[in-house]
């Protein structure tokens, strides 16, 4: 990066207006969501323009001056206990199949507070918008910007929407690879397109709780971290940090290091350099002003050099699409969405064939693989790496890949339990050795896939 300028002093590449719209659209938003987005729920949101369509044989009661509705092929019900069940029906009977949304309220003749109700109540549930759901999952499959895949609807629409638009302004940074400052500058726009589209009105906040601190969307993250040791153990003072502990339990991540061939990266103390003697980060166990305890943080490498970019892009450039991850992981360079980047990145580069098994749905979900990348030593994420392309990858029409999605994560979750119940590492090694088929969905590499 020998161009002039700093890293400092790079342009932003969102309008003033747009920058001030959304952070204060970002301050007025909701924070109940669960980080990681891991409480299953819809987030989809119906628009006017959508055509609805019921599940079949949804029938509308009546109930206490409410409405339940009920399906056959729907578990449970839906209750909508103050919305009068005819005015359900008349939107019921008005969706049909050809009118949008915005057309059959007209229709059914309702305020626009009932309906507003009974469409809050119901989509995504008993009602949907599959044509909508379908262009975009065509434009980014839904399975490759979640950690792991659940219901479409569970996405809120408009990352999903934003990372449709990443995903074709990825080969942009294809194109510029040779050129780090250039493609860092795609790099970022990259990431003010995540959080606010293309054209600056579709906003997304992410669920990490630093968002309420404000994100600068195309702005790098250059802030350093500080701790000092205090007679009760490390503090954080100020600057970035990552929550670093492995996710699914100690049991499961000392396991997972353990086959990886790394078992150093469960040690509480950890600091990344390469052969060259760049700095890529470190673990610290610490805590800082209102954590209830100390936990293990990763504290991204600071200040972030033109030679750190330089080797990502060279990575990226070489089909290395493993380092790349890592290397971006451990960068962090921007306050948030590093992981939706960094993995959209992957996906592209995976489905336009700069692996060595190039597929049209060559990619892979989020899974833990960022938390991975923060421990873990670059041969042995390598290698996980490996094992998860081997068996995320799933072929197949969307329905299909769904139901193969989802039936993976039931896998992995149980598997994943039964390790945190072992009564130690022996039994551990005894569960991941009976069960080799869910041991490799969780990303455990056995020694003859090594």
């Amino acid at each position: 990066m020998s161009r002039a300028g700093t890293l400092e002093d790079l342009p932003d590449l969102v309008s003033s207006d747009g920058a001030r719209r959304y952070e204060r659209w970002l301050a007025e938003q909701p924070t109940g969501d669960a980080y990681l987005y891991t409480d299953a729920r819809v987030r989809f949101d119906a628009r006017d323009m959508d055509v609805l369509v019921a599940s079949p044989g949804l029938e509308a009661r009546s109930v206490l001056g409410g409405t339940r509705l009920v399906a056959p092929s729907v578990p449970g019900s839906v209750e909508m206990p103050t919305v009068p069940a005819d005015s359900v029906r008349r939107l019921l009977a008005a969706l049909n199949g050809e009118r949008t949304l915005g057309a059959a309220i007209l229709e059914a003749r309702l305020d626009g507070a009932v309906a507003r109700a009974i469409v809050s109540a119901a989509f995504g549930r008993v009602l949907f918008a599959p044509l909508a759901v379908l262009l975009l999952e065509r434009a980014v499959p839904s399975a490759e910007i979640v950690r792991f895949p659940g219901s479409p609807y569970e996405i809120p629409r408009n990352y999903w929407q934003n990372m449709a638009s990443v995903r074709a302004l990825v080969p942009r940074l294809f194109e510029r690879l040779g050129d780090a400052r250039a493609a860092l500058e795609e790099l970022r726009r990259l990431h003010a397109v995540a959080l606010l589209g293309e054209d600056e009105t579709s906003f997304y906040r992410p669920a990490s709780p630093i968002a309420k601190k404000g994100i600068a969307p195309s702005r790098l993250w250059l802030a350093s971290s500080r701790t000092v040791e205090t007679s009760e153990g490390t503090r954080f003072v100020e600057g970035p940090r990552v929550g670093a502990r492995f996710l699914g339990g100690e049991r499961y991540g000392r396991l997972l290091a353990e086959l990886a061939g790394d078992l150093s990266a469960t040690n509480e103390h950890l600091a990344h350099r390469d052969a060259s003697g760049l700095d890529w980060g470190r673990v610290v166990v610490a805590r800082a002003d209102g954590d209830a305890e100390a936990a293990p943080w990763f504290c991204p490498p600071r200040p972030l050099t033109g030679a750190h970019f330089e080797s990502l892009f060279e990575s990226l450039a070489s089909g290395a699409v493993a380092d790349f991850h890592q290397k971006f992981m451990r960068l962090h360079p921007f306050r948030a969405a590093n992981q939706s980047i960094a993995m959209s990145v992957v996906n592209a580069a995976l489905a336009r064939g700069t692996h060595a098994k190039p597929s049209a749905n060559a990619g892979i979900p989020h899974l833990i693989l960022d938390h991975l990348a923060f421990r873990l030593a670059p041969d042995a994420y390598r290698r996980v790496f490996a094992l998860a392309l081997r068996e995320w990858a799933v072929q197949g029409p969307p329905a299909e890949r769904l139901r193969a999605y989802a039936e993976r994560k039931r896998r992995y979750y149980e598997f994943v339990e039964r390790l945190a119940r072992a009564r130690d590492g022996a039994e551990a090694r005894a569960v991941a050795h009976d069960t080799p088929d869910e041991a490799r969905i969780a990303l455990l590499v056995f020694e003859s896939e090594a």
